[in-house]
């Protein structure tokens, strides 16, 4: 009734963060009190009709109050009449509620609207209003490399860098998402054809401007254009699709080329011993291939082994610095994490459609004797360019100063080499290393 208990103040003050109910329902008009006040002065056989005048729901605060209220009956000669109020807190669940909504149609990873978003306003994407309407398929670069040779911490960075670059090249009117793993889908409405072609150019600027150290942030794009009610936006998608597929297979040797030299230029800068290393490996590797004149290496392409000489060291870019600088000789879980390098660069080059280099890579660190790793292959095992180019490596790391060991000379090396044969190198390869050097 128009009287509320102390007891319903000591309640609703305990729930309700410290408001009490008379600041609830207040005395202006548009409070729940002045509301009641019409059910109070109404007469009885129309109070149910003002009573569905409470609001439902009302803020106080920061919180959210749900209004349940009913009618008690009361004997036909009582003038009063009593309403029962029960208020809810309900601004935790309304968040809950929030969140879920929100995840239901946004990417975890990226905060972008996800596909089912997509799905979800298809019929708004097909009305006259947002003609003439542009879409761009999006397929990120590299990602399988990145997580392959960094992580899939890494790649998912990567991914919410890009996220960043399409939102960055859009309108807030626009609509950005991820359509799935490494594909985004942006929805252009009232946007020609020039006009989209004009936000791939900003797209593709905004991943150059990016730089976050490890592979470079780019994507194949691929763009539709509707100025008419046909064809409908599944249709439309479909051709962007099509043609994004085309992109990346155009471009995709150029992309595997900056990627690789990305790399190589962050090992430079990384690993002391990679300063002149690799065109010294590559140089004697050929002329040492072309001394040999065997079987076994006069059908191998002078390609691979100029790859071998470039890329095999370049697992070494996932190696953390202060290990690959060590000024001393590494502990045991340091080398554990430095022979690492051999798995990551093979994935590399498998990454990069390099099948026979990358099962070379992942060869030359093992032994003649089978203490290699990382598969501890044995003699023979292990294919013949992975032995000579083991021999070729070692000589140029002993024979150049290193951050913890100096340089030997050229007879000090060989010696090295020869003290290893039949343990760590092959025994004809080796003898062949020595006739060769021998001659030069």
């Amino acid at each position: 009734d128009r009287q509320y208990s102390a007891e319903c103040d000591r309640i609703f003050g305990r729930k309700i963060a410290g408001f009490c109910i008379t600041e609830l329902l207040g005395s202006k008009e548009d409070t729940l009190h002045g509301t009641l006040e019409k059910v109070f002065s109404s007469p009885k056989e129309s109070q149910h009709l003002e009573l569905q005048k409470v609001p439902a729901r009302v803020r106080i605060g920061h919180k959210d109050i749900q209004v349940e209220c009913k009618l008690i009956s009361q004997p036909e000669d009582t003038e009063n009449s009593v309403v029962m109020m029960i208020l809810t807190d309900i601004t935790e669940r309304l968040r809950a509620e929030e969140q879920i909504h929100f995840l239901s149609y946004h990417d975890k990873l990226t905060s972008l609207h996800n596909r089912a978003y997509i799905e979800a306003v298809l019929p708004a994407m097909e009305k006259q209003e947002v003609l003439p309407l542009s879409v761009i398929m999006v397929d990120m670069n590299g990602l399988k490399l990145a997580n392959d040779v960094f992580g899939h911490q890494q790649g998912d960075l990567l991914l919410t860098l890009l996220a960043r670059a399409l939102q960055k090249s859009c309108r807030k009117s626009d609509i950005v998402a991820r359509w799935g793993g490494d594909e985004f889908v942006i929805l252009l409405p009232n946007t020609n054809k020039q006009s989209c072609l004009k936000v791939c150019e900003r797209i593709r600027s905004a991943c150059n401007e990016t730089v976050d150290g490890t592979i470079p942030l780019s994507a194949a794009l691929g763009t539709a254009t509707k100025e008419t009610g046909a064809p409908h936006l599944a249709e439309l998608l479909s051709v962007a699709e099509s043609v994004m597929y085309s992109d990346k297979l155009l471009k995709s040797k150029e992309v595997r080329r900056n990627i690789v030299a990305n790399l190589e230029s962050m090992l430079t800068g990384r690993c002391f011993e990679n300063e002149g290393h690799t065109e010294r490996v590559q140089e004697m590797l050929l002329q040492f291939a072309a001394f040999l004149e065997t079987d076994s290496v006069s059908g191998t392409p002078i390609k691979l082994l100029t790859k071998l000489a470039k890329l095999h060291d370049i697992g070494k870019v996932a190696i953390p610095a202060e290990i690959l600088g060590s000024p001393r000789p590494l502990s045991g879980s340091d080398w554990e994490v430095m022979k690492s390098h051999s798995e990551i660069g093979y994935r590399l080059a498998f990454s990069l459609g390099e099948t026979a280099l990358a099962e070379i890579m992942l060869a030359v660190h093992e032994r003649w004797d089978g203490l290699g790793y990382p598969c501890g292959l044995k003699g023979e095992q292990i294919p013949f360019i992975a032995r000579m180019f083991s021999v070729v490596d070692v000589y140029d790391v002993i024979t150049h100063s290193r951050p913890y060991k100096g340089a030997m000379d050229k007879g000090a090396a060989l010696a090295e080499i020869a003290a290893g044969s039949g343990t760590q190198f092959d025994p004809e390869i080796v003898r062949s290393f020595q006739a060769f050097m021998g001659g030069k």
